[in-house]
């Protein structure tokens, strides 16, 4: 009997809880997601501790997968601007996860210029991590599901995390889903190489080609998500929803896979 798997990639936008989104509309805007959208697999960027309690509380038969980007402790709670960058790329499912860890991508600028400009023109030099969750899926297959979120200025420091990511997957010797906020479009050459690079190794891009950040002004995404070639693709597209502009400023990006039983 053939199953399907729907994967969906939502960055959440850190500042939201408290403003306009209160606790009540975090349980709707989830149980949205993961209930009536059928999500089997659900990664988020820019999560906060904050959501990320409430949610744990409220949704209690479903895991949480994926460390912060400064990890935990007093420092990073006492210090606000720590604590509110404070990110997670979670991955949240109720599959069985084998092993489970948090990486730190390269994320320091190299070269002088970079450096100023990050610190005091973007004032975003910061962190950036990949969450790698081994999942067993219903139909007993085994996939390294992992979660992203790049540098969102600088090309050279978004070079080196596609590099990284590219060598860490090609290491794997189980099938792999990747998905996340790349925070580049199909514009750009060291992403359109970064696809290129992915398909010769038997990973391929879902192809919704219009844009997942509201306010952008080119009609092209900058959040993706690539499968295995042999994986059967049923639908794909946006969550198109009224209640998650409240939450968020990029549209949920989804895919609804068919996977052979073993």
């Amino acid at each position: 009997m053939k199953k399907t798997l729907k994967i969906c990639t939502f960055n959440v936008k850190n500042d939201n809880i408290g403003k306009k989104v209160t606790e009540k509309d975090l349980k709707n805007d989830y149980s949205f997601l993961l209930n009536k959208q059928n999500i089997d697999i659900l990664a988020t960027q820019e999560m906060i501790s904050e959501t990320l309690k409430i949610l744990e509380k409220d949704f209690r038969e479903y895991r949480f997968i994926g460390k912060s980007r400064y990890g935990s402790g007093i420092i990073q709670e006492r210090i606000k601007t720590l604590k509110k960058y404070n990110e997670y790329t979670t991955i949240i499912t109720k599959f069985p996860i084998l092993k489970e860890k948090t990486i730190n991508l390269p994320w320091l600028p190299m070269n002088i210029k970079d450096l100023y400009f990050g610190i005091f023109k973007y004032h975003s030099v910061t962190p950036r991590v990949m969450t790698d969750a081994l999942i067993e899926l219903e139909s007993g297959t085994l996939v390294r599901f992992l979660n992203t979120h790049l540098d969102c200025h600088m090309n050279t420091v978004r070079k080196r995390q596609l590099n990284y990511i590219f060598n860490y997957i090609k290491k794997s010797n189980l099938p792999v889903i990747l998905v996340g906020d790349f925070n580049t479009n199909l514009n750009n050459k060291l992403f359109i190489n970064f696809i290129k690079k992915l398909d010769s190794i038997g990973i391929k891009r879902i192809e919704y080609d219009h844009k997942t950040f509201h306010k952008s002004k080119k009609d092209t995404p900058i959040d993706y998500i690539f499968i295995p070639k042999e994986y059967k693709v049923i639908d794909f597209g946006i969550i198109n929803q009224k209640q998650l502009k409240e939450y968020s400023d990029h549209y949920p990006l989804y895919v609804t896979i068919e996977l052979e039983d073993k």
